[in-house]
């Protein structure tokens, strides 16, 4: 009898939806750590932006040293010959200008320098998350997709009980991956997910005589009410 294909049927849709459950549970599971992932990924990032800068800031350094090593040396030579005075005056100018850009520039080194430290320390703390996730998320995902082993493995099975025109129906529809499974029911005279009309005869040979059939505009399986 149909109605007992129709069960069959049933309990492959029924395997199918936890088996999606179970994919999405995984899904979930895994965008924790993608998101972390993501967070140490833009850490990274900036650790190595501190540290060009950091290199950037000591070379600037390096030069406004050197500098203000000249303007000292000219400024002391002039004052030593009795040089002219509008010169000694530019010279300890530009010294002052130079002290003043080195000091900046300190400050900004040292800033940089703690950045930097805290990103390491943050970074530090999202690994040993990142880990204690990781091994979350293992524990939680190693039981699930044992079970969606067990699905896969039932539903092949019950695929070879079926005769060759509900087994061959049902890989056809199974190949085109539908979104919540390759089953339907009538709803209110309508195909419960598209909501395609269903005329009177068609609902009757489905839900009444347990006939075969799927859904003209979305493909999927009717499963009568009752099975």
């Amino acid at each position: 009898m149909n109605i007992e294909w129709f069960l069959k049927l049933k309990e492959i849709d029924s395997l199918s939806k936890m088996r999606i459950n179970h994919l999405k549970k995984i899904k979930e599971h895994e965008d924790r750590l993608f998101s972390l992932n993501e967070k140490r990924r833009e850490r990274n990032l900036l650790i190595v932006e501190l540290k060009n800068n950091h290199i950037q800031l000591q070379q600037k350094l390096s030069d406004i040293e050197k500098k203000l090593a000249n303007a000292e040396t000219q400024k002391e030579r002039l004052t030593e010959v009795g040089g002219d005075v509008e010169k000694i005056t530019s010279y300890k100018n530009e010294v002052e200008r130079l002290e003043n850009e080195g000091l900046i520039l300190i400050d900004s080194i040292e800033n940089n320098i703690n950045d930097l430290k805290d990103a390491h320390t943050f970074l530090s703390g999202l690994e040993k998350t990142y880990i204690e996730i990781e091994q979350e998320v293992l524990a939680e995902n190693v039981p699930l997709n044992k079970e969606i082993l067990q699905f896969n493995q039932r539903v092949e099975s019950l695929k070879e009980e079926l005769p060759e025109d509900f087994r061959r129906l049902l890989q056809k529809t199974m190949d085109k991956k539908l979104p919540i499974g390759p089953f339907t029911r009538i709803d209110a005279g309508s195909c419960f997910f598209c909501r395609f009309k269903i005329s009177r005869t068609d609902e009757s040979e489905i839900d009444m005589q347990q006939k075969l059939k799927t859904c003209p505009q979305c493909d999927r399986i009717f499963l009568p009410y009752g099975s």
